[in-house]
């Protein structure tokens, strides 16, 4: 689909739906606080501390549902990959050389650029715009918008009946 992100129906509400365009009145509107981690992503160490991390200042700026867990996890995951290939060109260097024979049997000596430092640069390009998403960069968090009196879902909401008995 081609053309501007859509707005949420929230945001048009409080800015007067400058394009007086119809509401969109089913909006769905996810729970609010910190999604399960997906099992996968505990085999990878670094990427559980990002999550972690992460998700407590999300959590914090009310603005994690449990539907950003995918977003979430590819960007805790992303995190813990640009940490290793950062590690590994620090100790192999953002050049490698590789040597050739010639067609008289003279070595001759390439200097390339690491792949990994290529791959790094992919990397970090789309943990930002995961970022973004998130609302975890300036100018994302300036078209973000959240209700101060919005009550926040425990995890034990639920377990109590109305009339206060299990």
């Amino acid at each position: 689909m081609k053309g501007r992100k859509a707005v949420p129906t929230k945001l048009k509400i409080i800015t007067g739906n400058p394009g007086k365009r119809p509401l969109n009145k089913n909006e769905p509107e996810p729970d609010r606080g910190i999604p399960d981690m997906p099992a996968w992503l505990q085999d990878f160490p670094a990427a559980v501390k990002e999550w972690t991390r992460e998700s407590q200042i999300l959590d914090g700026m009310g603005v994690l549902t449990v539907a950003e867990c995918g977003v979430l996890a590819m960007r805790a995951y992303l995190a813990s990959q640009i940490q290793e290939m950062a590690q590994d060109i620090e100790k192999e260097g953002r050049v490698v050389y590789q040597s050739k024979m010639d067609s008289v049997g003279n070595e001759i000596v390439e200097a390339k650029t690491n792949p990994k430092a290529t791959q790094i640069k992919c990397a970090i390009t789309e943990y930002r715009q995961l970022g973004s998403l998130l609302g975890l960069d300036p100018a994302s968090r300036v078209r973000l918008s959240v209700d101060p009196n919005a009550k926040r879902k425990s995890k034990f909401d639920g377990l109590v009946n109305a009339n206060g008995k299990e």
